[in-house]
């Protein structure tokens, strides 16, 4: 049996022969997950914002990230949101009534973390975990890259 499993911020596959075995390591996945961690982090997002043209620029990277050269695509993160999802968080940039920009076309990184998860239901269930744990880890990645860390300033820049 293999099941797709998020683990420490990333997605594994695991692979058990038994039953038995499954329970196991579901219940050691659950037993490691921290979610107090996992919360603070979803609430740092709420404290970063970014403006119009910023996010202009990260659409237009998530765009040109399918298109890089090999060795140049591996310098970057992983980026898991094909076109029909970029489109998504565009339009909802706009026209979302929970998770749009303000007055001032600025958007905080927890609506945008929003953004990204909702363009991902429309994912088949094989990606959806892994693209939901890739929304996550990109919107984070924005915001390390805002203050000077981390690898995602190609995204931003």
């Amino acid at each position: 049996m293999n099941l797709c499993v998020w683990s420490d911020g990333y997605v594994d596959d695991l692979r058990v022969g038994s039953q038995y075995e499954l329970q196991e390591k579901i219940t050691s996945v659950l037993r490691e997950y921290n979610a107090e961690n996992q919360l603070t982090s979803l609430k740092e997002l709420a404290n970063h914002s970014i403006s119009e043209q910023q996010f202009a620029q990260i659409l237009g990277k998530m765009r040109l990230y399918h298109h890089l050269p090999k060795e140049e695509k591996a310098r970057v993160p992983l980026m898991q949101f094909n076109d029909n999802h970029i489109s998504t968080i565009a339009k909802d940039y706009y026209e979302d009534e929970s998770f749009c920009r303000n007055e001032q076309g600025q958007i905080n990184l927890w609506d945008v973390y929003n953004l990204l998860t909702q363009a991902n239901k429309s994912s088949y269930i094989d990606s959806y975990l892994s693209r939901n744990v890739n929304a996550f880890d990109f919107t984070d990645g924005i915001r390390k890259a805002l203050i000077g860390s981390g690898d995602y300033h190609w995204f931003l820049g």
